[in-house]
């Protein structure tokens, strides 16, 4: 099935196709809840999904170490007057819930076990296994690197950030990639210091295609004429100051300037990769 079909069809489901989409069969879990929820728009309602690390099958006894979502429907006020259910983070739940149906998914599509949420039974639950799964989930995770020195793993956006000196300053880095992609760890990591290795190269050519790209929407912002006439590229290449930079297992990076006030405050992003170059530089929030 493509993607765009599978889209369309999930999205003209009425609230009672999409609960028809889970077994009816009721069963009883304990989920261990961490951070990340997703709302979805659907056919007169909103699909709400919340992030869960492992469950356990209270008629079993099985521990799943698995990620799961459990999903429930939002209606349109609430979901305006942002009145949907809130689940505290890194909290176990003894949840009532409906497994979801087998369904063909695009292979593009990450395949993810959901239950509909039909009760909340408790929450706060003790259980051993799963604040064992917990801990286990909260220890640092860190990459220690000869040349960009201790590299700690960010969960809430995925990636591993440092810090590293810049010519005469230093500066935060991101190596956007997951901690169980190993062979992407070793890309980023490889991508980040070639960057690193010709710092004044890309320092310089990144200064001067951020002059030369937005030098007009500098002199725009000027109050005056006079004012606007003392900004060149080489006075705006020389002010903006690099700050950080994220890159990704295939050598894309965005380097983020301070525009020492060219903006009002305003950062300047410039972004391309190591085989195609500087590509794009604009003014960011």
């Amino acid at each position: 099935m493509e993607l765009i079909d599978y889209m369309r069809k999930r999205n003209q489901m009425t609230e009672n196709e999409w609960e028809n989409s889970f077994d009816k069969k009721e069963q009883e879990i304990l989920v261990l809840r961490h951070e990340g929820d997703v709302t979805s728009k659907r056919k007169g309602f909103w699909q709400v999904a919340v992030f869960c690390l492992a469950y356990i099958d209270c008629e079993t006894g099985e521990l799943h170490k698995e990620e799961c979502r459990f999903v429930f429907a939002a209606s349109e006020k609430e979901y305006d007057n942002h009145l949907i259910p809130e689940f505290d983070k890194e909290t176990v739940y003894h949840l009532r819930v409906r497994k979801k149906l087998p369904e063909e998914l695009p292979e593009i599509m990450i395949k993810r076990l959901d239950f509909l949420l039909v009760d909340v039974i408790e929450k706060n639950v003790k259980s051993p296994e799963l604040e064992e799964i917990l801990a286990e989930y909260k220890k640092p995770i860190i990459i220690e690197d000869d040349i960009l020195g201790e590299l700690l793993y960010d969960r809430t956006i995925n990636s591993f950030e440092g810090h590293i000196p810049w010519l005469d300053k230093n500066i935060d880095i991101s190596l956007d990639v997951d901690k169980d992609n190993k062979s992407g760890i070793t890309k980023a990591r490889k991508a980040m210091k070639e960057l690193y290795l010709s710092a004044e190269k890309w320092d310089a050519e990144m200064r001067t295609f951020a002059a030369k790209k937005l030098i007009d929407l500098a002199r725009d912002w000027c109050e005056s004429e006079e004012e606007a006439l003392k900004i060149t590229e080489e006075s705006f290449a020389e002010r903006i100051g690099i700050e950080s930079i994220s890159i990704t297992s295939g050598g894309s990076f965005t380097a983020y300037f301070s525009d020492d006030d060219i903006f009002a405050g305003h950062c300047i992003t410039v972004s391309g990769s190591l085989k195609k170059g500087i590509t794009s530089a604009s003014m960011g929030g």
